[in-house]
């Protein structure tokens, strides 16, 4: 098609009549014509959709990323129904945790270093590490909690008010708290770590982990490092005669391997957070919360029955601090 299309140009720049009978022949190349024109656009339509796709997943993967919260933990910094977009870079690049689009785990490494390290007071968005006794979750979940400890912090709860290396913190200014506290002996099941008796109110002290950080190990407290470091990957038992093995080896101590963050929920009483499973991996820290780009309640959609969403827009673009 293309060589007689080629063909009529140079007849007619050499100035010759056109061959008779061929009128026919020229009809048919000037149907053609306009089904090539659309296969083409049509194509080109497909690559542009194509490189957007590829774009959009290269920023969800290494830049920014969308999320949307589903709880009330965070309130009433972040309520349900906000949605805000999250600096994934500020703490490093890491090849992707899961299949786009997708919860099934990948194995992943930090590619590029991060531009800061997580600060006192940071929202941030972390993998879940997994509750106990669960080594881990067998799909990705994404969490958002504050950063209260950093590495190498002492962390205390005494009657709700955060304590950290013995200064007391001030609260977020949209905290939200029971009236209801707990006594100090009240004994709440599945706080962290076993073997303690802390409740949500009255927790710790107790050191977050650090890289480097030398644990003493004794049959005392090993109920409260077990998970500990069998995340770090490692196995742990008792042998017959009372003594303690790490990876078939007797030990008397422990060397942490990473550094840890230990994170609250700003709605205090109803936060599932490390004071219930633990300390935050910093390799399971995936950004920071920059701003709220869209809110509605729907809740009080499905309660008034109304066609619209109940859009609250005094959240739109409100920064996350």
């Amino acid at each position: 098609m293309a060589d007689s299309e080629l063909h009529d140009e140079v007849r007619q720049d050499a100035g010759t009549e056109p061959v008779p009978g061929n009128e026919e022949q020229s009809g048919e190349t000037e149907a053609v014509k306009p089904r090539t024109s659309k296969r083409k656009k049509v194509k080109d339509f497909i690559r542009v959709l194509a490189i957007a796709f590829f774009i959009a997943i290269f920023l969800k993967v290494f830049l920014v990323e969308a999320y949307r919260i589903p709880t009330s933990s965070m309130e009433n910094t972040l309520v349900v129904g906000d949605y805000l977009f999250v600096n994934k870079f500020i703490y490093g690049v890491h090849t992707p945790r899961s299949i786009p689009l997708t919860s099934i785990r990948l194995p992943h490494t930090q590619i590029l270093p991060g531009l800061s390290q997580p600060e006192r007071g940071d929202v941030i968005v972390f993998e879940y590490p997994g509750s106990s006794p669960a080594l881990e979750t067998p799909d990705v979940l994404h969490y958002i909690k504050r950063c209260i400890g950093l590495p190498g912090d002492t962390v205390e709860l005494a009657g709700k008010r955060v304590f950290v290396n013995g200064y007391r913190q001030s609260e977020p200014s949209q905290a939200t708290f029971d009236t209801y506290t707990m006594n100090q002996s009240d004994v709440e099941q599945g706080v962290f770590p076993a073997g303690r008796t802390y409740n949500r109110d009255w927790w710790g002290p107790m050191v977050v982990p650090y890289e480097g950080m030398v644990v003493e190990l004794s049959l005392e407290n090993l109920e409260e490092w077990r998970l500990f470091i069998e995340r770090e990957g490692h196995t742990i038992r008792f042998t017959s005669d009372a003594q303690i093995e790490i990876d078939g080896d007797v030990q008397s101590t422990y060397t942490v391997e990473d550094d840890y963050y230990f994170v609250l929920g700003d709605n205090r009483d109803n936060s599932d957070d490390s004071r219930y499973w633990g300390f935050v991996p910093e390799d399971h820290i995936i950004g920071e919360a920059l701003f709220i780009y869209w809110s509605w309640d729907l809740e009080e959609q499905i309660r008034t029955g109304s066609f619209f969403p109940d859009v609250r827009w005094g959240r739109f673009l409100k920064g996350v601090n």
